[in-house]
């Protein structure tokens, strides 16, 4: 695991970082562990009017934030008022070095942009929010449940001091954060929850107590989680990879595993003077072998991926293109397209597990010695993930290709396709009027199918221009040390340590 980058839950844009805050803030709605339905968190009631457009909020009673502010509507209205102005505080300079943050990709963009969606956020009365939209958004609710829109103490809101947030972190969530430490984060239960103490009795908790005390240690080396896991130094131990399966399986360690709900990708650079043209991005498409990469590096249910979103959700197009692995056509579309052996700068991270790339290194060979096969000069670029490996890609417009992913927040085709292709994209320097039109129609429509077309429509144009290639849809598991005898696992990482038990 990676360390966790900053406790301010509105920049945060990787898993680790989210995990925290899920600790720490809570949104108004949560996930159900059961049925992965939204269910009320901060706010006890939701009532929406017939257009969609008007979403009232009612808060619950006798919330404390961990300063002992008591939270109210006021507090609510600050929060997502700084969501919309985030470029202005932190300046959009800033922002455009790291990925599309949620406010913006779920709104369509930042208030007072001609795009944003949010007309108004107002307190109608100490305990009662109201959004009000100029279109409806049909996932509002399910996007709402994402660790960025956690609500933050108004006491350390400051225009001034913008970073604030993320050195003194104040939330109403089951922990509060006790110590950080070079990416490592210490939690302690927060006394005064309004849902009761984590902590409990052995006679109130038959099936065992949640942990009263959570150190978050960043340990980017598989092997390193494993050896500590074995020793009893660690507790918990995620993203397991290929090769350590065995090891944790003949140890008798219970292992958890996550159903697919991420996907790994190739990211090209469309404004790269050899990415450019189709047929050298269609020839990188067909070297690959996505059989091998999953049967190599990845947990047994892992699937090749075709298009961005997972089969859980529904909307996989049968018309959209599919770059099967030909290396004979990959050499002829070299050879079409001119390309006469320019090195290309190729992007993937190190020393880093992540859900959806749990051996970043071994992929990376893999993929290069597939294009290389094809005929492809590739010059690595490993930059470690902590080091700002996101930040550097961005920053390097001779970049030709780079590895990266996506976990699903939330559970709609949008939680994939919006992030990625709702604007016009550095990662990719790609910009589709024709996909931006259907994302906008997607996020207003009612009907259920009609919704589904339009998303395989975006699949289907998105797999035709080629500005990323989907690898795979990944299965991610944990395995548990003795002293830990359940773990809460989502799909969408809503995994909420006061639900874990231990022995």
């Amino acid at each position: 695991m990676s360390a966790v980058t900053s406790l301010d839950p509105s920049l945060a844009v990787d898993t680790e970082t989210e995990r925290v805050c899920r600790q720490v803030y809570e949104g108004l709605l949560g996930v159900d562990q059961e049925t992965g339905a939204t269910e009320p968190l901060l706010a006890r009631d939701v009532d929406v009017d017939e257009a969609g457009l008007v979403h009232r909020f009612t808060l619950r009673e006798g919330v404390l934030f961990h300063d002992a502010t008591a939270l109210d509507a006021d507090a609510v209205v600050a929060n997502v008022e700084r969501w919309g102005r985030l470029p202005e505080l932190h300046g959009s300079g800033n922002l455009r070095r790291t990925a599309t943050l949620p406010f913006e990709a779920i709104f369509g963009g930042y208030l007072g942009d001609e795009d944003c969606v949010l007309e108004s956020v107002e307190a109608e009365d100490p305990s009662t929010v109201v959004l009000t939209l100029s279109e409806p958004i049909v996932f509002l609710h399910q996007a709402l449940t994402l660790p960025a829109f956690g609500i933050v103490s108004p006491a350390v809101l400051s225009d001034d001091d913008p970073g604030l947030v993320a050195r003194s972190p104040v939330g109403t969530g089951a922990y509060r954060v006790m110590e950080t430490h070079e990416g490592d984060v210490t939690l302690e239960a927060f006394p005064d929850y309004w849902n009761g103490p984590v902590t409990a009795s052995a006679e109130e908790t038959p099936d065992g107590p949640a942990p009263e005390r959570v150190e978050i240690r960043a340990i980017p080396r598989s092997f390193d989680r494993l050896r500590d896991l074995q020793r009893g130094q660690v507790d918990v131990y995620d993203y397991i990879t290929a090769d350590n399966l065995r090891p944790l399986v003949q140890s008798g360690r219970l292992i958890l595993q996550r159903d697919p709900f991420s996907v790994l990708y190739l990211g090209f650079n469309l404004a790269h003077p050899v990415m450019e043209d189709h047929r050298v991005r269609e020839a990188a498409a067909r070297a690959i072998n996505r059989s091998d990469l999953v049967s190599e590096h990845f947990l047994e249910g892992t699937r090749p991926a075709h298009q961005f979103t997972p089969a859980a959700l529904g909307v996989q197009s049968e018309t959209a293109e599919r770059y099967g692995r030909d290396l004979q056509e990959a050499q002829d579309l070299l050879d079409d397209a001119g390309y006469d052996g320019e090195p290309l700068r190729f992007y993937y991270p190190m020393t880093a597990t992540r859900s959806y790339l749990p051996r970043p290194e071994a992929v990376y060979a893999s993929l290069a010695r597939d294009l290389t096969q094809a005929g492809f000069v590739i010059e690595p670029r490993p930059v470690p993930w902590d080091a700002g490996y996101l930040e550097e890609l961005l920053e390097d417009d001779d970049r030709a290709m780079h590895l990266l992913g996506r976990n699903g927040g939330y559970r709609s085709p949008h939680s994939f396709f919006g992030p990625l292709f709702q604007r016009s994209s550095r990662e990719f320097g790609y910009d589709s009027d024709d996909v931006q039109d259907l994302l906008h129609q997607a996020r207003s429509e009612t009907d259920d199918e009609q919704r589904a077309t339009l998303y395989r429509e975006v699949a289907d144009v998105v797999a035709e221009d080629l500005p990323a290639l989907p690898l795979v849809h990944p299965i991610s598991g944990l395995a548990l040390g003795r002293r830990v005898a359940d773990y809460p696992m989502s799909p969408v990482l809503f995994e909420p340590f006061r639900q874990i038990r231990m022995s």
